[in-house]
């Protein structure tokens, strides 16, 4: 893969989280220009590759390359993140967690009741992960080992518009079965969904017309318990 296309694909990703060239670039301390030389195609080099690894997650091999996974399976993507030592966030700011309970409930827009609820529990905003609008925990192993039961996901709702960006990960709403966490590949009527765990969690295609929220993993959240 050409530093171009590296560059646009990370394009892609920044745009579906909300993050602009400018909240980029505060978060890896350089000027609004040296974000956009590597977006445009700039190779990276070891040491810029490496910074942003530490502040997004993306994988070092990856940036350099193009080859492999475009993100951490770990650390990278997995942050220690202390849920109480945030004094200074007003709880007006909190994003809301999806109940557990919610996960298989099959024909609930879960997106509308959360948000809609006064009763849920919510959790502070996470200042590396732009615009994420809900959490839920990680409800059991078929994405394990990259992500474990028990983690935290920051999830952003995508429209139906946007491009699924096939192998990454989602987490969906549908009409007949509850929620899905898993890999999506998007096959234009239809999304194929793709564990991490093949030994248990066999792949599936649903069509579009049961789908009925999608929503990005823009972060992952080990509390610190």
């Amino acid at each position: 893969m050409t530093a171009k296309l590296i560059g646009n694909k990370i394009k892609e990703y920044f745009s579906e989280i909300g993050m602009s060239q400018m909240d980029a670039a505060k978060v890896l301390d350089v000027q609004q220009a040296a974000v956009s030389n590597q977006l445009n195609g700039r190779p990276f080099g070891k040491n810029s590759a490496a910074k942003w690894n530490k502040a997004f997650g993306f994988r070092i091999n990856w940036l350099l390359t193009g080859e492999g996974p475009m993100f951490d399976t770990n650390a990278a993507q997995a942050r220690e993140y202390d849920l109480e030592d945030h004094p200074e966030l007003n709880h007006d700011d909190y994003i809301p967690v999806i109940p557990a309970r919610l996960f298989r409930a099959p024909d609930i827009n879960i997106y509308e009741y959360v948000m809609s609820s006064s009763s849920v529990e919510k959790l502070p905003p996470v200042p590396h992960f732009q615009k994420h609008e809900l959490f839920a925990t990680c409800p059991g192993d078929a994405m394990a080992p990259r992500l474990c039961r028990g983690y935290l996901l920051a999830l952003r709702r995508i429209s139906r518009e946007t491009t699924i960006i096939n192998g990454e990960i989602y987490v969906v709403d549908t009409k007949s079965q509850g929620m899905f966490l898993r890999r999506l590949v998007d096959n234009g009527e239809s999304l194929t969904f793709i564990a991490e765990n093949q030994q248990y969690f066999p792949d599936f295609e649903l069509p579009y017309s049961d789908v009925i929220n999608i929503f990005r993993v823009v972060g992952v959240l080990i509390p610190n318990l």
